[in-house]
């Protein structure tokens, strides 16, 4: 029956046609499609008006939400605004703070939350690439991961802890190696010295020293010497002091003739001695007869010459 309703009867209401949203969708398939799930207009309208108050269809009966929704023009506003927010929670922009007082599980949730590990030593885990630890180290950097944890520390602050510590270390070392190169030629231009130090004894004392630290002090007390340091950073080893008082004791135990004996340079160097020695004797008779230094010299050299010889 035609609408009364309608000036031309050849026209229908499409709100009360079979397909009452022809109207509304025209050709757009998807138009079509969407609307086709509502039986009537009134089911759509229904819906429509559902949908315009979405603000109290997320805060229900939460008057307060509501009204903070109503900072928001739309559901997608509303959406990204939430999204934005739990980016910035999980890169710990929006971290909350524990309480004083918090129980061990608050404690595991925020750890969780926020990537803390539930151990210490889960901060040396995954490190970035390139980031190690030495196993000479690992006992001081899991004390220190261990501060960090108790204050629930990011793991990218304790990986820059870690970098730090690598850098310090290695910059130390370096600097540690250079002055020990400084210091050991300070000290073997010293010693080598023919009147400050031990001239042509120098190898001689410095094996006396080295058989002495294996005899009497066996493998691991002679390393912990050979890199012990003053407070200053210089090396026992590298202060002539502690030399001249190693090489003495050696030649207290140790008789030094054998060792000539079997090193050509060190009885070439005996030899050249004495017949220095004994040039000064015949062409400075009268000085080297003040010269009790080089008198005691040569007995010793004599008494060196005549035990190297019945040790070859």
């Amino acid at each position: 029956m035609p609408d009364p309703t309608i000036d031309d009867p050849g026209q229908q209401n499409p709100l009360n046609d079979g397909n009452w949203y022809d109207s509304f969708a025209g050709e757009d398939d998807a138009r079509r499609e969407s609307l086709a799930q509502f039986d009537s207009f009134d089911d759509f309208f229904e819906d429509y008006n559902k949908r315009s108050d979405w603000r109290s269809a997320v805060a229900g009966d939460d008057d307060k939400f509501k009204s903070t929704l109503e900072r928001f023009d739309s559901p997608q506003a509303f959406g990204n605004s939430f999204r934005e927010a739990q980016q910035k929670i999980r890169s710990g922009q929006l971290r909350s703070e524990l309480p004083s007082d918090a129980t061990e599980d608050q404690v595991k949730e925020y750890r969780t939350a926020n990537n803390i590990p539930l151990e210490p030593d889960g901060y040396l885990k995954d490190l970035p690439e390139g980031l190690v630890i030495g196993d000479e180290d690992k006992e001081l950097m899991i004390d220190f991961m261990g501060a960090l944890h108790s204050a629930n520390a990011d793991p990218r602050i304790a990986h820059a802890a870690v970098e730090w510590y690598n850098d310090f270390a290695e910059k130390q070392q370096e600097a540690i190696s250079e002055l020990d190169a400084e210091q050991s030629k300070e000290t073997t231009d010293i010693l080598r010295d023919p009147e400050e130090g031990w001239g042509k004894d120098f190898r001689t004392n410095m094996n006396l020293i080295n058989s002495l630290l294996d005899t009497a002090f066996g493998a691991d007390a002679k390393d912990q010497l050979l890199n012990g340091r003053y407070q200053d950073g210089r090396g026992f080893m590298n202060d002539p002091a502690v030399l001249r008082g190693l090489a003495s004791l050696a030649r207290q135990i140790n008789d030094v003739a054998p060792l000539i004996a079997q090193d050509p340079d060190q009885l070439k160097g005996l030899h050249d001695e004495i017949e220095e020695l004994e040039n000064y004797m015949k062409t400075k008779r009268s000085e080297y007869n003040k010269d009790t230094k080089a008198q005691e010299r040569l007995r010793e050299l004599y008494d060196l010459r005549l035990k190297s010889e019945q040790a070859a």
